[in-house]
């Protein structure tokens, strides 16, 4: 797996896949019985340190202190890891929509509104790799809205964002890039256009189905035609439709209807992908020896 400068990387798989596994390799959390994690050109955990100086994570539901300000939990918290300046604490209050409530006191802050907290947390020392964990976990639409709008902005801004989810739409919606993984193991990966397949097929009404189905299926097999209610699904391209109709009218079968089949979105690839027997695994993958690079040195 690799994730590229300025990259915003989706990184998906149902519940149980191995997401946050990979995160805590990430970040030094836990070690690898076999393989290793390159971050910024610093291998981990050996050089977890140099690693960590370039990475902002939010990991789980963040913590804070309730009696105190949303200024004075960044500036506390902020200054564990190094110092940081008021004007850097009200740059990352402003990126998250807090600066009307910084002075406020955290207690009262709704779920969401700690959840981008958190995200100015990880912020606050410019990290060239933001690491979030299912960032709108929990949240009402409004606060999943207010996340993926913050994501989206990060990404404009150059900022690489590894952004871990089970929530397809969400990962359509923002990321450039991703992988989906399952059972612990890669399925696939690259960019978010190329994840949503051309599904080539077009959907046929014609006067007599049956017989249809029989021509159909001599040109394409018995696997390139379907049915979908009272239309026939085909899987052929835009090239082999004048042929496919052409036999079809040979044939004696009168074509009432052509139109193009549904394009298969995310949701249903990674369904389609991961919907294997458990016991049988997902299909097996080209791998790299356990390699995982997040901003691989020297590439800009």
């Amino acid at each position: 797996m690799e994730v590229r400068r300025g990259d915003v990387f989706g990184f998906l798989g149902p519940n149980g896949a191995g997401k946050t596994t990979v995160i805590r390799l990430v970040l030094g959390l836990i070690h690898p019985t076999s393989g290793h994690v390159e971050v910024c050109g610093h291998r981990v955990p050996g050089e977890l340190r140099g690693a960590l100086r370039h990475v902002g994570a939010f990991v789980d539901d963040p913590t804070f202190y309730p009696l105190m300000s949303a200024r004075r939990n960044l500036r506390l918290l902020g200054s564990m890891t190094g110092p940081v300046s008021e004007e850097r604490i009200d740059e990352v209050l402003e990126t998250v929509a807090l600066s009307e409530r910084a002075d406020d006191r955290v207690g009262g802050f709704s779920h969401g509104m700690k959840q981008r907290l958190g995200i100015a947390q990880a912020l606050l020392h410019s990290p060239e790799l933001i690491v979030l964990d299912e960032p709108t976990s929990g949240l009402d639409p409004r606060g999943m809205k207010d996340v993926r709008e913050l994501v989206r902005r990060l990404g404009a801004t150059g900022t690489t964002v590894f952004l871990s989810s089970h929530l397809l739409h969400e990962v359509e919606q923002v990321c450039t890039r991703a992988v989906i993984i399952n059972q612990g193991r890669l399925v696939v990966q690259g960019p978010v256009s190329d994840l949503r397949p051309r599904d080539d097929a077009v959907r046929v009404l014609t006067g007599d189905q049956t017989r249809a189905v029989e021509v159909l299926r001599g040109l394409f097999g018995a696997a390139g035609v379907g049915e979908d209610e009272e239309y026939l699904v085909v899987r052929a391209d835009g090239d082999a439709v004048p042929e496919m109709v052409r036999r079809l009218v040979a044939d004696g079968v009168d074509v009432r209807a052509l139109v193009p089949a549904r394009q298969q979105g995310l949701e249903d690839f990674f369904l389609e992908l991961t919907g294997t027997d458990a016991a049988d695994g997902p299909p097996p993958v080209k791998r790299r020896s356990g390699l995982h690079r997040l901003l691989p040195g020297g590439r800009r």
